[in-house]
């Protein structure tokens, strides 16, 4: 790593690339104030998001009503439609593609606060879920933490557990994802020897990994025709129901 200029003492109103680029020397910091400001767009709410299943793309990917499609470059911040999930493979041994994914963010939330793009109910929100194909120390949780910090709570930000796996998703909930996404498997409905607790991948695994982290599962029913079974313990709500205006942040 190259030697990163001096961090703020207190979280700053807007970040500059330079910040974001930081704080990947500074875990600590990084979650630290990636949470706070998660907490202040979101409370603890964290939504359960479903997908299709997908091989995981080589390169950047929209999720976009249920279909995935491969793209040759990043998208343009104009290109967005409502509910686009954008996947962005942001490989840890290139430090020019880190300062570039800190610049695209910083620009794709100009873009947000200039002119907010229309959000469709039915969709749900539009979102951001990085992941690298490589793994190394924290670098998955910063390109998480720096995407909370960029962007405003119209653009959620996913931990997929199939791109980056289930423990380092549930991780990822303490360094700013919002939404905890991915494919859904089938809840048991018999005992199986040897089992004694749900996948971690159903909705009941899953929601359980939301509130180990201490935090409210809300769950986001896909257009799929298909129920989503929910726990006690769940809060069920509309999408168009969440409050994802800034509290004091973002404008």
């Amino acid at each position: 790593m190259t030697n990163s200029p001096a961090l703020p003492n207190e979280l700053p109103e807007r970040f500059d690339v330079a910040t974001l680029v930081a704080l990947r020397d500074n875990p600590p910091r990084m979650g630290l104030w990636a949470m706070e400001v998660r907490r202040e767009l979101f409370d603890r709410r964290t939504l359960l998001r479903p997908t299709p299943a997908f091989d995981t793309p080589t390169g950047p990917a929209i999720l976009r009503r249920d279909e995935l499609v491969a793209l040759t470059s990043w998208p343009d911040p104009d290109a967005w439609q409502p509910g686009d999930r954008v996947m962005l493979p942001i490989e840890p041994s290139d430090e020019a593609l880190a300062r570039r994914y800190a610049e695209w963010l910083l620009a794709l939330a100009e873009r947000w606060r200039a002119e907010p793009l229309g959000e469709n109910p039915h969709l749900g929100p539009c979102a951001v879920a990085p992941f690298s194909l490589h793994t190394a120390g924290t670098h998955r949780l910063w390109a998480i933490a720096a995407a909370r910090l960029a962007l405003p709570a119209a653009i959620r930000v996913e931990a997929r557990h199939d791109l980056i796996g289930v423990r380092l998703a549930q991780v990822a909930l303490g360094f700013g994802a919002d939404t905890l996404s991915g494919p859904i498997t089938t809840e048991r409905h018999l005992p199986v020897a040897g089992v004694t607790r749900p996948d971690e991948t159903t909705i009941t695994g899953l929601r359980n990994l939301i509130e180990q982290a201490g935090l409210e599962c809300a769950l986001h029913e896909d257009t799929a025709p298909r129920a989503l079974e929910t726990g006690r313990q769940t809060v069920r709500v509309e999408i168009s129901s969440l409050d994802l205006s800034p509290k004091g942040r973002k404008q």
